[in-house]
């Protein structure tokens, strides 16, 4: 078993003294629409790090559910932290996995709202504390080509694809979202003519399935078939990083010093 969970902690330190990589999935517990489940960030963070775990005997640190979502707030269900209190957490997880010898971190994402605070924490782990930590999306790109949108048919297949009893596409919508403001018109997703705004998902849409203003996007379209292939070719990539990061001597990786 590569789950940091389901181990000992004498089995644990077996694994820490042969590798010093670990995979940490992150997500969001937050609104996804009325037909996938509010898990569906951190489920898929969940999933993708255990393949990888097993293909490339990694182990893999318990999820982190709830992330930065505030944005979905007015959807029942929705869970939040603020970015300083998130940020916090996932460095100290980090750091005590460091405390065992895990100075390489494989952060699987599966929330973009949690990105710019990730990329923050793995900024501070590399230049101050002798930790390299990288972040990666929980899902393949080209994802949206699928059809686009947060809940949208991309998102939605990915679900079918992992936990496909968990998605109720009898409720999959059709959204055009709003286009307006108030009397302003809005552009894209948090843009008032010239000025942007810090928008919520409500602002845009009723149902929570969510894209820039008069965007039409229908969720029905979905199936784990369309994204199978990209999914596929997207493990195998991140089973590859994940063996070459082992190979890397840590010092190699981490900032130069200052002048």
């Amino acid at each position: 078993m590569v789950q940091l969970a389901e181990i000992t902690w004498t089995d644990a330190k077996e694994f820490f003294s042969e590798s010093d990589v670990v995979i940490l999935p992150v997500g969001s517990t937050e609104q996804h629409g009325p037909h996938n489940p509010l898990g569906t960030d951190y489920l898929n963070a969940e999933a993708v790090s255990r393949v990888v775990g097993e293909r490339t005997k990694t182990l893999v640190l318990p999820v982190i559910p709830v992330g930065v979502s505030e944005h979905h707030r007015q959807f029942p269900g929705t869970l939040w932290v603020p970015p300083q209190v998130f940020r916090e957490y996932v460095e100290a997880v980090a750091l005590s996995a460091a405390s065992h010898g895990a100075r390489k971190i494989v952060i699987v994402n599966g929330h973009g709202g949690n990105t710019a605070s990730l990329l923050e924490v793995a900024g501070h782990l590399r230049r101050e504390c002798g930790v390299f930590a990288v972040v990666v999306m929980a899902f393949p790109p080209g994802m949206m080509e699928i059809g686009g949108g947060h809940a949208g048919a991309g998102e939605t297949s990915a679900n079918l694809y992992w936990h496909p009893h968990l998605v109720k596409m009898e409720r999959a919508p059709r959204t055009r979202q709003k286009e307006r403001l108030g009397g302003l018109r809005m552009q894209g997703m948090g843009r008032v003519g010239p000025a942007q705004f810090p928008w919520d998902t409500i602002d845009l849409t009723e149902t929570g399935l969510l894209g820039g203003a008069g965007q039409d996007l229908d969720a029905s379209t979905a199936s784990a078939e369309k994204i199978k292939p990209m999914m596929e070719k997207f493990l195998d990539n991140l089973c590859e990083f994940v063996e070459a990061l082992k190979k890397e001597d840590v010092k190699s990786l981490l900032c130069k010093p200052h002048k």
